[in-house]
């Protein structure tokens, strides 16, 4: 992670991390009312009630706090994915257009929408924390893949979740061009997915080698 983007202290008092918590909802708040070339320390501190000599103590720049509100709500989606992973479906395609759904309707509630999505344009190096996330919810994808019976070995799967993730990035940027969340977009990306995981759920062969390695959740 790049120095400029990791937080200079993490609250501990009770008192300090709901002052944390004001910021990063304030940030939310600029993001979605007027996009991310709004975001700037002094329209934080003035939306949160946070003077800038405090966001300051706990974080850099605005990226850095940019950064923080992208990294706990990716968390919490995580957490959401996680807990709804063996809800006793017994079929896989089933499972699969239940979870996107749920991870795509997830993503709307806690406010990860278009704006924030926009960030990653305005601010680039906040790129540098989508691997990790990525390779988590595949490592999630190729465990219900093996749930579900798939003989493929764990590399395949891998490849192939991680392909499967990142179709995503072309809802995204449809949903830019339509200026909206359209809701074909989930709709699409969800039989796509399933089109996607098909192979290694019927009995088809895996691709040969060489496949994406896992690069930051297993050594």
């Amino acid at each position: 992670m790049s120095a400029i983007l990791t937080p200079r202290k993490l609250p501990t008092q009770a008192r300090a991390k709901a002052r944390i918590q004001r910021v990063l909802d304030a940030t939310q708040a600029i993001l979605n009312r007027d996009g991310p070339a709004a975001v700037t320390t002094p329209a934080i501190a003035a939306e949160s009630g946070v003077s800038v000599g405090s966001i300051y103590q706990y974080y850099p720049n605005k990226e850095a706090i940019i950064l923080a509100l992208y990294e706990a709500r990716l968390a919490h989606i995580r957490q959401v994915a996680s807990e709804a992973m063996d809800d006793g479906e017994s079929d896989w395609r089933r499972f699969f257009r239940k979870w996107i759904a749920l991870v795509k309707g997830e993503e709307e509630a806690v406010g990860y929408g278009l704006s924030m999505s926009a960030a990653f344009d305005q601010f680039p190096k906040l790129a540098e924390i989508e691997p990790l996330h990525a390779e988590q919810m595949a490592e999630g994808v190729v465990a219900q893949l093996k749930r579900f019976g798939s003989t493929w070995p764990d590399e395949a799967l891998f490849d192939l979740a991680i392909y499967a993730y990142y179709l995503d990035a072309a809802t995204w940027r449809y949903w830019t061009a339509a200026e909206a969340r359209l809701s074909q977009g989930v709709d699409r990306l969800v039989e796509t997915i399933i089109t996607v995981l098909a192979p290694a759920m019927d009995g088809g062969t895996p691709p040969p080698p060489p496949y994406v390695r896992r690069r930051l959740t297993r050594s």
